[in-house]
């Protein structure tokens, strides 16, 4: 490859990166319940995107690819600590309920999505992070065997199971709330 075609590819790569910082976060604050180790994550997964761009094929998708550095490095992280993921996160980091929206319906909401992120920090890890790539960052199963390095059947499978599971966490907490079916 040329000096003039290698510099035309890594402002793609920059560009790329910048514009999943934010799926990255996202996904990282979700799967270990820290918002400062998910930005970590976000700094080392960017560190390695940038040392690694040459190892990116042009005719692969770069959103699977990052995904999958986020996810190996996560792991990697969890092994060196000799711990396993965060189970349950209860803290109200930053909490900042928009102004223009009632309060009983800002607490409301608020409450809702912590009950999710502890129903989603209950289910297994890898369920976990499939749930969170297809539900909230939209990933194709195709994508999501991609960056998790399963066949297309196991991803439907826990899919299926991990949803299953969730539906289950936040059935029992509706419930407990007052709510009906």
């Amino acid at each position: 490859m040329s000096a003039t075609a290698a510099s035309d590819a890594e402002p793609d790569i920059g560009q790329h990166l910048l514009a999943e910082l934010d799926a990255l976060y996202r996904t990282a604050r979700y799967l270990t319940g820290d918002p400062a180790l998910a930005e970590d994550m976000v700094q080392e997964v960017s560190l390695k995107v940038i040392q690694g761009r040459q190892t990116f094929r042009p005719e692969a998708e770069f959103r699977p690819w990052v995904f999958s550095i986020l996810r190996h490095t996560l792991a990697d992280y969890y092994r060196r600590q000799n711990v396993r993921p965060a189970t349950v996160s209860l803290e109200a980091d930053g909490l900042e309920l928009p102004s223009n929206v009632p309060l009983d319906q800002r607490l409301f909401e608020y409450v809702l999505d912590e009950e999710i992120e502890q129903a989603l920090a209950e289910i297994p890890f890898e369920m976990r992070l499939a749930v969170l790539l297809a539900d909230v960052e939209e990933f194709s199963y195709r994508e999501i065997a991609a960056v998790l390095d399963w066949p297309l059947g196991s991803v439907g499978s826990r899919l299926h199971r991990g949803r299953r599971k969730l539906r289950q966490r936040l059935l029992t907490y509706a419930k407990r709330r007052g709510y009906e079916r």
